[in-house]
């Protein structure tokens, strides 16, 4: 066997070892170790071409056993690490239908006349938006979009902004423990059913250092670790929110981070779907929106079926809108 042979063998069981091990680290320690946190934070799909590249040279070699290993390396991987989702089986779901978006609106450049006609064109029930604050603090945004949104009912906390054609019975925030960033709960009526609202925008990791950061000399490990104690806090807002929420919950927002990780861990583990993971299909990217590499705004449920979720086409700001369709569970 010459040394080229030899090293195909070595390199596919490499990759898929490194495929593997990167897996496991980012399902188990994204949201707690930062070196990991940072290495989750890069495209999964960068590195695609390796197995495709070694399946090729299998197979001119007519190693067709290795050629069949590197092949079904790249479906798990594009499946496990990009998180593309297969196209499912459509299933009735009884219940009350409920049509949620969410959309980061990019420090208040979306424009309110365009999602205006984009909530009517989708059928839309309930909207999330985040970043929907200029980068001056204003609140001119929000006088834009009650006037875009006529006999919607908006409710707001920091950059925040939930709207609803359907009642709104109350609305608060609660602060995380250990910084001001924030959930935005909304309750509404949906046919006999209250329904909350929960509306958040995660921090990202600093991988590049703001201002303060250089001012402060925050290591990129300081800086990051900080961020994801933030995170962190998450979770523990979302379970209290579960444990006190009686009926149906939806969570909406920008949680800057990938579908393969450990937040994504977490969120199930509360009880919580991700529901592009039950009823979308594809990659699911939405961020950048011309130029997708990451899926990191997600409308999750409890109490409510997936029946179907998608991004949407339409530029509005530099993510894509997500849109999902769910059905509340009959009580």
């Amino acid at each position: 066997m010459t040394g080229q042979s030899r090293r195909l063998p070595a390199l596919s069981l490499a990759f898929a070892l490194l495929a593997l091990g990167w897996g496991l680290l980012t399902r188990a320690r994204s949201e707690t170790w930062w070196w990991v946190a940072g290495l989750d934070s890069l495209p999964p799909q960068l590195l695609l071409p390796v197995p495709l590249g070694l399946a090729w040279a299998a197979w001119r070699k007519r190693r067709w056993a290795w050629a069949a290993l590197n092949v079904a390396m790249v479906l798990a991987f594009t499946a496990g690490q990009v998180g593309f989702v297969l196209p499912h089986v459509g299933t009735e779901a009884s219940g009350v239908p409920l049509r949620v978006l969410t959309l980061n609106a990019d420090f208040a450049s979306a424009d309110p006349q365009r999602l205006a006609a984009l909530a009517r064109r989708e059928g839309v029930d309930l909207l999330t938006l985040q970043e929907a604050l200029g980068r001056d603090r204003r609140v001119v945004y929000e006088a834009r979009v009650r006037a875009a949104f006529p006999g919607w009912s908006l409710t707001r906390h920091d950059e925040l902004l939930t709207l609803s054609r359907l009642p709104v019975l109350t609305s608060r925030a609660v602060t995380f423990p250990r910084s001001p960033h924030a959930v935005l709960l909304t309750r509404v009526r949906v046919g006999d059913q209250a329904v909350t609202v929960v509306n958040t925008h995660l921090p990202t990791l600093a991988l590049l250092p703001s201002a303060s950061d250089i001012r402060l000399r925050r290591s990129l490990a300081a800086r990051m670790s900080r961020r994801l104690a933030v995170r962190r806090d998450f979770v523990g807002v979302m379970a209290g929110v579960l444990r006190e929420a009686p009926g149906p919950v939806i969570l909406a927002g920008d949680l800057n981070a990938p579908p393969r990780g450990e937040l994504h861990t977490r969120l199930e583990a509360l009880g919580l779907t991700d529901t592009f993971r039950a009823a979308g299909s594809g990659p699911g990217f939405t961020h950048h929106a011309r130029f997708g590499h990451s899926r990191i705004d997600y409308v999750w449920a409890r109490g409510a079926a997936a029946v179907q979720t998608s991004t949407l086409p339409d530029v509005l700001s530099d993510h894509r809108a997500l849109l999902a369709e769910v059905r509340l569970t009959p009580r």
